[in-house]
Formats: C-alpha cells, sequence, structure tokens
C-alpha cells in the first residue's frame, strides 16, 4: 500500500505513523512544509527505513500517489490538499483512527480536558497497572509519541487509557464510537487559534461522549458542559480523605486524583488501596516538575503549562514565586493571568512571543535565550526563593513544542546553577 504521512512534525507522533507503516513494508512517503534542517530531529528517527520524501511543501501528485492518507492531528479538515484528497475519494486517516481498528470501545479509558489530562491518565495507569488486570494495562495517546506504537502490545483483554487532544477525538467522530470510560477533567478556553470560539473547541470535545450508550460511563465534574447516555459519576476534591496529602502539589492536582480515584473504584480497586498508590505519585515531566533546588531556591519546570489558567493554577500553587512565562499567542484571554502574576508572583521574566504583550503589564525586558533569562535570575535570587516557569503560552516561536521547551529549560538551569 502507498501510504502518505501529511504532515511528519516533531511531536514523534508523525514518526511513530512513519515506522508503523514502514515495518509492514507499505510504500512510505512524507510530506510536510517544513524543511530538512527544521525536522533534523524527526528525520534522524528515520534515517533506518526505506521512506521517500517531500520537503519544504506539499504536492498534489504526493495526494494522487497514495493510497492512504495519514493526517497529522492539527491538520485542519478545510486544508486544501485535504480537501482535494477527499475530491479524490482517497483513504484519510489519522493515526488515531487506524488505532481504533485494533482496539474495542469496551477496551478504553479516555481522559479528555483541557488540563490534567496526563496527570489523570497517568494516575488511572499506575493504579491499574499495580493491580495486575489480566490482560495488562497500556497508556497511550497525547503523550508524546504515537498511538501506534502501543499497537503491538495490545491484548482482546487489555484495558488501553487514551489520552485524548480535541484534534485526536475527531477520529473517534469519524468512527462514530466513543470510549466505555469517559472521563473530562474539566474545560478552558484554549486552541482558540484553531478553533473559532469556545463553542467549537467544546465540540471538539464532544466525541468523548457522542456516542455512548446506557451500558457505558462518563466521569465529569459537576455543572460541566457534557451530556451522555452513559451513567454519569460526578468527582470532586471532597471525594478524597481530609488528611490526604499527596506528594504532587497544587488543589488542581486534587481534582485530578479524584477524578483516578473514581475510575479506578468503578475498575474494582479498592479506594484504601487506591489512595495508597496514589499518594506516593510523583507527577510527570514538565507539569509542576522539581528539577533542582540550588542553595535553598526551588526550581520548578512548569512547561506544559501552555494555556493562562494553567499557570494561574501553578501561581496559586507557589504563590510568592519569581515566574518566568511568555510565548506564543494561541488567541486566549491572558487578563485574569496578569491578575494572577500582580497578586502571586514576585517578580517576572518574560519570554519573548505575542503572548507576551497580552500578559505584561509594562514594558519588561523579554527574553529569547533561556541562559540568558536564567543568568539574570540568578543574579537577585535569595535563600528561600522559588523560580518557576510555567510559560502559560505556546512554544513555536522559540522551541519546537512544550516538551522540548521543558528539556531545554533543564539543560539551561543545570548549566547556570551548576555551582
Amino acid at each position: 500500500m502507498k501510504v502518505l504521512i501529511f504532515g511528519l512534525g516533531l511531536n514523534q507522533g508523525g514518526v511513530g505513523s512513519a515506522i508503523f507503516f514502514a515495518k509492514q513494508k507499505d510504500h512510505v512517503r512524507v510530506t510536510d512544509l517544513k524543511d530538512k534542517i527544521a525536522l533534523k530531529p524527526s528525520l534522524n528517527q528515520l534515517k533506518n527505513y526505506a521512506i521517500e520524501y517531500t520537503l519544504g511543501q506539499h504536492r498534489y501528485e504526493d495526494i494522487d500517489w497514495a493510497d492512504l492518507i495519514i493526517k497529522n492531528p492539527a491538520v485542519k479538515p478545510d486544508n486544501p490538499y485535504i480537501q482535494y484528497a477527499l475530491k479524490k475519494d482517497k483513504k484519510v486517516e489519522t493515526d488515531m483512527g487506524i488505532f481504533l481498528q485494533y482496539v474495542k470501545p469496551s477496551q478504553i479509558i479516555g481522559v479528555t480536558g483541557t488540563k490534567g489530562k496526563s496527570t489523570t491518565a497517568s494516575l488511572i495507569y499506575k493504579a491499574l497497572k499495580n493491580a495486575a488486570h489480566p490482560g495488562g494495562v497500556k497508556l497511550a495517546g497525547n503523550i508524546g509519541k504515537s498511538v501506534l506504537e502501543a499497537t503491538p502490545h495490545i491484548k482482546p483483554d487489555s484495558l488501553v487509557i487514551l489520552e485524548l487532544s480535541s484534534f485526536q477525538l475527531e477520529a473517534f467522530d469519524n468512527k462514530k464510537i466513543s470510549p466505555h470510560w469517559a472521563v473530562i477533567t474539566n474545560i478552558y478556553p484554549d486552541h482558540l487559534n484553531y478553533y473559532k470560539n469556545m463553542d467549537e473547541y467544546i465540540e471538539a470535545k464532544k466525541p468523548i461522549v457522542k456516542y455512548q450508550t446506557k451500558d457505558d460511563f462518563l466521569f465529569m465534574r459537576k455543572n460541566d458542559p457534557f451530556i451522555s447516555k452513559g451513567k454519569k459519576i460526578y468527582f470532586s476534591v471532597d471525594d478524597l480523605p481530609k488528611n490526604f496529602s499527596p506528594k504532587i502539589k497544587g488543589e488542581h492536582n486534587l481534582e485530578n486524583l479524584a477524578a483516578a480515584l473514581a475510575i479506578v473504584k468503578q475498575l474494582g480497586i479498592q479506594k484504601k488501596e487506591a489512595l495508597k498508590i496514589m499518594k506516593n505519585f510523583m507527577g510527570i515531566p514538565f507539569r509542576l516538575e522539581l528539577i533542582k533546588t540550588w542553595r535553598r531556591v526551588k526550581i520548578y519546570n512548569d512547561s506544559a503549562a501552555t494555556n493562562p489558567e494553567a499557570t494561574i493554577q501553578a501561581l496559586k500553587t507557589l504563590p510568592n514565586c519569581i515566574l518566568i512565562c511568555g510565548g506564543v499567542n494561541k488567541n486566549l484571554p491572558y487578563q485574569d493571568l496578569a491578575k494572577a502574576i500582580k497578586k502571586y508572583a514576585k517578580k517576572v521574566f518574560f519570554l519573548e512571543g505575542t503572548a507576551t504583550e497580552k500578559i505584561r503589564q509594562i514594558k519588561d525586558k523579554t527574553y529569547s535565550d533561556l541562559e540568558k533569562l536564567l543568568q539574570d535570575i540568578k543574579s537577585i535570587v535569595k535563600p528561600g526563593d522559588t523560580i518557576l516557569f510555567s510559560p502559560a503560552a505556546a512554544s513555536f516561536n522559540l522551541f519546537q513544542n512544550e516538551f522540548d521547551r521543558g528539556r531545554k529549560f533543564n539543560a539551561a538551569v543545570e548549566k547556570v546553577f551548576s555551582d
């Protein structure tokens, strides 16, 4: 089969898709608007496979050539090349669409929301893995690599915890299925550079419950705008014991813990056992992650905070901090964040970007170099201070993505705070 990967990208999804089909001995071609220099990290991972490339452009002849087109989830449906492919009756899928051919909805615990998806999905995975589910448990989805990498490890009786972005939920809508267990952590404004408005963003989240039946389950906060035919189970921080002290910080993480607890209880794990496992959960990289303590100064990496609400929660968790924020605006409102910075931050340093102009109230200096920024912070920091890297914005002007941003921040911290 001739498979065209439409959008290789730098987030591993395109790489995983290309490898999946190359291993199946399909004829694979990759096309991306970025050139080989920009795509070098992804291309390096594909150098041992027989793959053709059309880089720096898209071509209609590549669409004509393909039997199957794997669309990067972030490519909009109205893309002219995708529209051309559909008019030509070409099969257009995402990697999630292919993955759903390998699993049944009854195997899927789907987790979506604006924030907390990764933490909640990881908590569920940790608890179920510890309980030794007979068919095994797999964590996949929006976790920095293609979901297709999980397919060889899934058995007919496996449970699959899928962290699902609004883009990935498009595949569920196309297949007209929803997970047997659906989890919605929360809904805040996000991706409004992609969606026309908040209503359209919420609509993109609805496939997680849209095709549920009375035999399915929806776990959600009260008053969130979702309707399901399945059984609704509400969660809140009040579900946790009053004396519960988890290792992960933040009121928002208590809500994530409550969500995970509700699901694993439904799957037969005793509350006491689940709480014991979750209490020791240390969190995941780039989510309020303590990466270094230098001369009684704590440094946190919250690079996954790509919208204002996430940074507001981080500021509430670590008040009186020295904040580093800024980046690319996703057409989001920043008024509440500006107020939170004024209330909670001891001092703020800005990375360059369109969001920065929305956040800052005065003409502060902006930085394009993390090391220079950290050197300036180092010159003023005092024992007992906290440094919080929580951008509240996307990263594409200075970094490949939020994971690349997080890794580069860690590297800069190690270099600057090495003595």
